[in-house]
Parts: structure tokens; C-alpha cells; sequence
């Protein structure tokens, strides 16, 4: 996990960098706030399954390039998964991610933008909750059975408040697999491109620019 964070930090210095001759204009800023996420695709939806409350938190930097359109990469800490339940028992998987998304931002009147670009997400760790009729128990699960790195496409909109404060909602769709369709462990769920596990978060969050 160290060494993810310290490339996505790597990543997050040097789209700085490539902007450094216009700092003056540049906006960095910290973010956090709600997600509510679930597992889309075909087999997820035979499953079930529902949404699941986590958190994501990190920093942006927002880049001028004309007067209504800007580029914002960021650098988040996000809590992501899903929940389903058979008859009284209750099932809960979350994963632990560095997501790296980079938003092209148009500005459709003052303060109003609308958001989208793809992103990065890098798996650091994932957990399986069992609640039900032998009790509850909480394990990690085998890293080799998650994709390492997942593709998805962001959309959403944002409002720049006064003195710093923005607020925005969005939608991640994720594009490729949560689970490894490699992994022999996870024959019986049946994993492939066309029956599939992809993320879906719905998040909210608040920021601030410095």
C-alpha cells in the first residue's frame, strides 16, 4: 500500500510540475465526502446486490486552460464495495482503494461546472463481513483474487462557492473488473467480461481550495 500511495503522490507532484510555469493560476485543494457504492454487471445483479456506504478523502489541484474549462486530476483515498443479503444473513464486501481520476471541467456559468474523465484505481485492500446464523466474522480476503488495477470513466458537476469552499456530486463507472477472472478461486462466481463484477459509486463530497 506504501509504495501505491507514494506513486500516486509521485503521479499527483508531477502533473503539478508539467503546470509549474503557471502557478499563479493554479488551485490545489483537499476533498472529502460521501460514497455510496455498488458492484454492477451481470452476475452482480443474479447476486442481488446493494449499496454500500464508505468515505473517500485527498487532494486536487485544479489547472486553468481557458477561461470556462479547466483539468483536475486528483489524488483520493476512497472505501468502495457492496452488501447482499440471504434471508437473514447479511453479506458485506469493501475494498480499500487509491483512485486517480482526471476530470476535464467546463464551466457553464459562474461557479457552475460539469465534470468528466477516466481514472485510475489501484486496489490496497479488500474485506469480506459475514453476519448471520453462525455468527459474525470479519477476514481480509486474498489479494491475488482482485484486479490491481481497475479502469473507469467519471462523470458529474461541481459548484465553487465563496472563499475556497467547492461541492460536487458524481458517478464512477467502473469499466473493467473488480475480481481477477484469472483467479481458479473464483470459478464458481463466474467472472468474465460479459458476467461480470465492475464498481459503481455514487459519491458527494466537500473541498477546499488553498
Amino acid at each position: 500500500m506504501k509504495k501505491l500511495i507514494l506513486a500516486a503522490s509521485v503521479a499527483f507532484a508531477g502533473m503539478i510540475g508539467l503546470n509549474a510555469q503557471s502557478m499563479e493560476a493554479l488551485q490545489i485543494g483537499a476533498r472529502a465526502g460521501y460514497n455510496y457504492s455498488t458492484l454492477r454487471g451481470d452476475a452482480a445483479k443474479n447476486m442481488n446486490t446493494k449499496g454500500l456506504s464508505g468515505f473517500h478523502v485527498g487532494l486536487f489541484t485544479e489547472i486553468p486552460v481557458a477561461d470556462r474549462f479547466s483539468i483536475q486530476p486528483e489524488v483520493l483515498y476512497s472505501t468502495q464495495g457492496a452488501k447482499w443479503t440471504l434471508g437473514k444473513e447479511t453479506y458485506d464486501f469493501k475494498t480499500q482503494n487509491i483512485n486517480v481520476p482526471v476530470l476535464a471541467k467546463f464551466y457553464v456559468a459562474e461557479g457552475l461546472n460539469l465534470q468528466a474523465g477516466p481514472q485510475l484505481s489501484f486496489n490496497t485492500g479488500s474485506e469480506f463481513k459475514y453476519d448471520g446464523a453462525l455468527g459474525k466474522t470479519s477476514k481480509k480476503l486474498d489479494k491475488d483474487a482482485f484486479s490491481k488495477v481497475n479502469f473507469g470513466a467519471v462523470v458529474g458537476a461541481g459548484y465553487k462557492l465563496a472563499q475556497g469552499l467547492t461541492v460536487d456530486a458524481r458517478y464512477n463507472f467502473g469499466l473493467t473488473n473488480v475480481f481477477d477472472k484469472n483467479n481458479k478461486s473464483l470459478q464458481s462466481l463466474k467472472v468474465s467480461e460479459k458476467n461480470n463484477f465492475k464498481n459503481g459509486v455514487f459519491s458527494v463530497g466537500l473541498g477546499y481550495q488553498f
